[in-house]
């Protein structure tokens, strides 16, 4: 593996162009993970396909990057990180191609679902690895922070790029863009020679047999934690709302476990023995999938945790807010956009200022990752109690800029993880710490909905039950329908009254139902929208048990061949 000073031996302008491509190619990977989210409605129609359809290409696009993730990340170490990431990048923009072309569902789900999450896989862990690898010192630092700030920025700006895209061209155009972006990335890589033959020189060590049964475990567990989360909007986080059926068959009742439960649980057993396995192979001094020993410095071990909530609560807060200017507020996808622009311009500026403080040796990364956290917990509470639905966007931007420039200090974060790593393990910490962002990412969708979902059934209940408006007749249809509903989320008051109507539910009782469902509907925000608040605090206390200034990384222990 090429050392940090043969990598600044290829150029400095070299590093400079490697740096300006994986952070792009890092924001336009963001982007693409939020901003298909607004075409939803526009695809459906294009291919003639369903709602679930699509978002089974979106579960699915999780499961594959979820899955291959630490092996990304290996193959990474032992071909290059830069090889890597050129292969990665190229599968991705083929991917993206073929969706753009796609004639349908099918030809959707092998393009977006599978070659780019196969290409994200690669991609991830080889950005993290090279940023680390090709800078020092300072320079490593606003290196990984510009990664974590393309990151942010990117799914940020998904809403507000893909609904202009969508809205007054095709979403289509969003990925012929990235196959055009991604082509350039790997053109750019490929003409410095000098900078990629270094970066791409792996150790000379007779190579052992690949870990297969280290990449079936590894992905057997992290897709079975992903297809929990994913489960949870419709299912509950903790009890089942409704029968699980699989084949025709019952699997789980109503009212019991939900499949979140169930699967994390086997998917946590499943990481164990992932655990074990890889623990074993080092003992017998073989080649690993990952080094878990990484785990033992509290860098990596606090810091990919601390990751998690940084990541959740950040997909947490993307996907409340446009649901309330959505159905409170009446925006569209566009309008929703921009109303988190105040979060992405903060979070840019945060991650500056914040790089460059810890570079001009002013203050330590755990300090302002502290202050990042206690940031986003102080803006998430403001944005938790401005939802009102005679305000409009503008009173919930204080808070969105608060959260954004906390979000912006928690950037440091992956520097700070990766500083850890001895120089051949950077895929090791890579891999891992990468794996559990995109858990946390995954959570916090999940974690978001079910928290909604929840507060508003029970709002919604309690209402109709205290209505003297309702007869008891209206009262138990009304209950039932929420309680028999598929998935219970937010929906607008107009949405409301056109399903009252098409029921035949008009005058008084359908104005008492509106009026309870837009209380119900701010309760689910409010309480959602505080449940980050909470763990972005949580976040706070986990930082705070980093170290206060790096150490030299420890080498765990080294296969012998």
């Amino acid at each position: 593996m090429a050392t940090k000073t043969q990598a600044h031996a290829a150029g400095p302008g070299a590093a400079r162009t490697v740096l300006g491509v994986i952070a792009t190619q890092q924001l336009l990977m963001a982007y693409d993970s939020t901003a298909m989210n607004v075409a939803v409605s526009d695809i459906v129609t294009d291919l003639g396909t369903t709602l679930t359809g699509v978002q089974s290409a979106i579960s699915l696009y999780a499961l594959v990057m979820a899955a291959l993730m630490i092996t990304g990340s290996k193959l990474g170490s032992r071909t290059g990180h830069l090889r890597m990431f050129t292969l990665g990048a190229t599968v991705y923009g083929t991917g993206a191609l073929i969706t753009a072309l796609s004639p349908g569902l099918p030809v959707m789900l092998v393009g977006w679902s599978l070659l780019e999450g196969i290409g994200a896989a690669l991609v991830f862990p080889a950005i993290l690895s090279i940023a680390t690898m090709a800078f020092t010192g300072a320079q490593r630092t606003r290196a990984l922070t510009l990664v974590g700030a393309a990151a942010g920025a990117g799914a940020a700006l998904g809403p507000v790029v893909g609904g202009l895209i969508t809205k007054y061209l095709t979403w289509r155009v969003s990925f012929l863009m990235e196959t055009l972006v991604t082509a350039v990335a790997v053109a750019l890589v490929l003409r410095h020679r000098n900078l990629r033959r270094t970066l791409s020189r792996t150790s000379r060590e007779p190579r052992q047999p690949f870990d297969i049964t280290g990449v079936v475990l590894s992905a057997l567990g992290f897709g079975l934690l992903v297809m929990g989360t994913l489960l949870a909007g419709r299912y509950g986080l903790l009890t089942a709302r409704e029968e699980v059926t699989v084949l025709g068959r019952t699997v789980l009742d109503a009212g019991g476990p939900a499949p979140t439960v169930v699967l994390g649980l086997a998917g946590l057993l499943v990481l164990a023995a992932f655990g074990w396995w890889e623990r074993r192979l080092v003992r017998a001094g073989r080649d690993p999938l990952v080094r878990i020993a990484v785990l033992r410095d509290r860098r990596v071990r606090v810091g990919s945790l601390a990751l998690a909530v940084q990541f959740l609560v950040l997909a947490g807060m993307f996907f409340l807010v446009p649901v309330f200017v959505q159905t409170t507020l009446g925006y569209d996808a566009l309008e929703s956009g921009l109303t988190l622009l105040p979060a992405t311009v903060m979070l840019v500026l945060g991650s500056m200022a914040g790089a460059r403080a810890v570079g001009d040796g002013r203050t330590t990364r755990k300090s302002l990752i502290v202050l990042g956290f206690l940031l986003v917990a102080a803006g998430t509470a403001l944005v938790a109690f401005a939802f009102d639905p005679d305000s409009s966007g503008l009173r919930i931007a204080p808070g969105l800029a608060v959260g954004g420039l906390g979000l912006g200090l928690c950037t440091l974060l992956p520097d700070l993880v990766q500083s850890a790593a001895a120089e051949d393990t950077v895929s090791d910490v890579a891999g891992l710490s990468r794996s559990t962002s995109y858990l946390g990412q995954s959570l916090g969708v999940a974690l978001a909905g079910t928290l909604l979902a929840g507060v508003l059934l029970t709002t919604a209940l309690h209402s109709i039950g205290a209505s003297s408006v309702l007869t008891g007749d209206q009262k138990e249809q009304s209950r039932q329908a929420l309680e028999r509903g598929v998935q219970v989320t937010a929906v607008s008051d107009r949405q409301v009254r056109t399903a009252l109507a098409e029921r035949g539910v008009t005058g008084a009782p359908a104005d008492e139902l509106v009026r309870i469902n837009a209380l119900a509907r701010e309760d689910g925000l409010t309480a959602a929208t505080a449940g980050m608040s909470v763990l972005a605090l949580a976040g706070a206390a986990l930082a705070l048990r980093l170290p206060g200034r790096a150490k030299p990384a420890q080498r765990p222990p080294r296969a012998q061949p």
